[in-house]
């Protein structure tokens, strides 16, 4: 069973299940829905929510308004903790990025009743298996995605154009020094986020992760890319078409100086 969730980079891809950024409290994505927008995409397609801003007390005070007046929504992706206290359990992934790495941390927030979560993709294929084997909650992973490497609540492109007297885009690409790696950079007003601009792709896998939530993330696509990626969610060759980024998959994160060989 292959069971794609799609995060739109435009409001015309209404295939597959949704996953839908909500306006004013999602950061990083190209397009975002209002509440209304949500609720009419919620009587025709299967759709979910995510929320992934920073929250501050008053963000979540307001933001019990927003979700009360969502209909049909089937899952909440929430990266703040302090959010699930006002949702129903059922609904909840817990979605902290970069944090969920092991079945231990999967297995202790089902025993506090939440038995749907997002895992890190910077996992190798062995350690996903054995997350898989090792608990019965519902796993998702971002599947297809220019990963999330940063997010900053500071206005970082705003700060440096004041400093340097420049006026870089709020959207643009800058190159890390030290690998010569290209990175996605994205200002917006609550936030910058950077990306790289390599996309990471899990489809050789796809037999291994068939109980797995696939999430296929298409912020930050070219129109060619999000045309090979939709047409090609199974396709375990996929490489023959696109440049793939699977390094994580086959090898394991040297964490330490001393793990380095």
């Amino acid at each position: 069973m292959n069971e794609f969730y799609i995060i739109p980079n435009n409001k015309m891809i209404l295939d597959y299940n949704l996953i839908l950024p909500l306006e004013s409290y999602s950061i990083g994505f190209d397009v975002y829905y209002s509440v209304s927008e949500i609720n009419n995409l919620a009587t025709t397609h299967n759709v979910s929510v995510i929320i992934n801003k920073f929250l501050h007390k008053s963000d979540i005070d307001n933001i019990m308004n927003v979700i009360k007046a969502l209909k049909n929504v089937k899952y909440y992706f929430v990266e703040d903790l302090g959010l699930v206290s006002i949702l129903p359990k059922s609904q909840v992934v817990v979605s902290q990025n970069h944090i969920i790495n092991n079945y231990d941390s999967i297995n202790y927030f089902k025993s506090l009743g939440y038995d749907k979560v997002l895992i890190n993709n910077d996992l190798t294929i062995s350690e996903i298996k054995d997350i898989i084997k090792n608990t019965s909650s519902h796993i998702f992973m971002y599947y297809i995605s220019k990963n999330n490497l940063m997010y900053s609540k500071r206005h970082l492109i705003s700060s440096f154009n004041e400093y340097k007297k420049d006026n870089l885009e709020m959207i643009g690409t800058i190159n890390e020094k030290v690998s010569n790696h290209e990175l996605i950079i994205k200002e917006e007003n609550c936030g910058t986020c950077i990306f790289n601009s390599r996309i990471f792709f899990a489809n050789k896998y796809i037999d291994e992760l068939d109980t797995i939530g696939k999430i296929v993330n298409l912020s930050n696509m070219s129109i060619d890319e999000t045309n090979i990626i939709l047409d090609n969610l199974c396709n375990k060759e996929i490489s023959k078409l696109i440049k793939v980024d699977d390094y994580f998959l086959d090898n394991k994160i040297a964490y330490k100086v001393g793990d380095l060989k």
